[in-house]
């Protein structure tokens, strides 16, 4: 374990700013950004002032104390002490909170928490009941400030995640045939990007053939793969934590014209896109890049905004203006971490194709993490 206080210490500066009294956190990625470590289920209280409270089941007590020191922590032996655990320090936070300049007794205090795909509602609602003295707000206008711009060991994280994508995408190109079946496929990548180091993946890998190369999102079943199909591949591995995207296209045999076209202008789109890629645009910017050249190629009845999303801890971190269309007007900064390639280009009743890569924002435009190959044969 380790306690990254040069974060905290940000953190703490944001939550003031906001109001907020602490920050509870209940995530792995969050959990993972201030502790240096993944834990099932983790729990901890980022306070706007003072040291971090790790709230732990009792037979982890050596071990953490042992990595810890003197940090507070608070020691469980069933879930409904967890929860006393926690309402106590809030509490606690409250009464100090109350004689720091910019908190009011009088005002409601707020508590933040990451409220994305990993935090259950259920568990929502139920800190909203036993902490009715708080105001339950959503963590990410301190967290997506920390979180957006990555430091360099970061970067090095995204791009082993990279590298092991890559690995699996071979792999892939190796087996791939008619008569595979989407699930055959994904077992061998996903052993294949585990030996090299991977940590799971953050989605299910992604294996969709002919009319389901269509989707948005996608699985790995037992359909066959047909002469002639489309192939969408998108792989997702994570190493220490931080997350990849690699997806690829792939055609069965001999391409057809309309399965060419749509090829070739994804590749028109990734290129424009990735020029256009530098500190101060906007992902809807780049949507509107992606518009002109899909209207061009007379598919402007077919382009979806969402080319890009930022990636790191979490598979679609800010911006992710295909979750939140107000994130296309947030402006993309020096050193965060984008994709490239996020949305499919399909023709219903037809097929879809997409390319996602991984980018690095520069000045120059976005520095791709690893250099795959962008084609459609194997």
């Amino acid at each position: 374990m380790k306690i990254y206080g040069k974060r905290i210490e940000k953190a703490q500066a944001l939550m003031r700013e906001q109001g907020m009294i602490g920050i509870m956190v209940m995530t792995r990625d969050d959990y993972q950004y201030f502790f240096g470590e993944t834990r099932v289920q983790p729990r901890a209280i980022i306070p706007a002032f003072g040291e971090p409270v790790f709230i732990c089941f009792k037979a982890e007590e050596d071990e953490i104390r042992s990595a810890l020191g003197d940090t507070e922590v608070k020691f469980f032996g069933h879930v409904g002490q967890q929860m006393f655990s926690v309402t106590k320090t809030f509490k606690t936070l409250i009464e100090r909170a109350n004689h720091e300049p910019g908190f009011s007794p009088d005002v409601k205090l707020k508590v933040g928490m990451q409220m994305w795909f990993q935090t259950p509602a259920f568990l929502v609602d139920l800190f909203r009941k036993l902490n009715p003295q708080v105001e339950l707000v959503p963590s990410d206008p301190v967290m997506d400030e920390l979180r957006m711009v990555k430091d360099p060991e970061e970067i090095e994280k995204i791009r082993q995640a990279q590298k092991i994508a890559a690995l699996g995408m071979d792999r892939l190109k190796e087996l791939l045939e008619p008569g595979k079946t989407g699930h055959e496929l994904a077992t061998e990548i996903t052993y294949t990007m585990m030996k090299a180091g991977a940590f799971g993946t953050s989605t299910p890998i992604h294996i969709n053939s002919g009319i389901r190369s269509c989707w948005i999102h996608g699985k790995a079943d037992h359909e066959e793969i047909k002469d002639g199909d489309l192939v969408v591949v998108d792989l997702t591995p994570k190493f220490q934590g931080y997350c990849a995207n690699l997806a690829r296209t792939f055609v069965v045999g001999e391409p057809e014209p309309q399965q060419l076209k749509l090829i070739e202008t994804y590749f028109e789109i990734n290129k424009a896109t990735r020029e256009a890629l530098i500190p101060g645009v906007t992902v809807g910017r780049l949507d509107r890049i992606g518009r002109g050249i899909c209207t061009e190629k007379g598919l402007k009845e077919y382009h979806l905004n969402g080319i890009s999303h930022g990636i790191g801890l979490r598979f679609e971190e800010t911006p992710a203006s295909t979750i939140l269309p107000n994130h296309r007007t947030i402006k993309i900064k020096e050193d965060m971490v984008m994709t490239i390639g996020h949305t499919i280009l399909a023709i219903p009743g037809y097929g879809g194709v997409r390319f996602e890569d991984v980018y690095l924002v520069t000045p120059d435009g976005g520095e791709i993490l690893v250099d795959y190959p962008l084609d459609y044969e194997f």
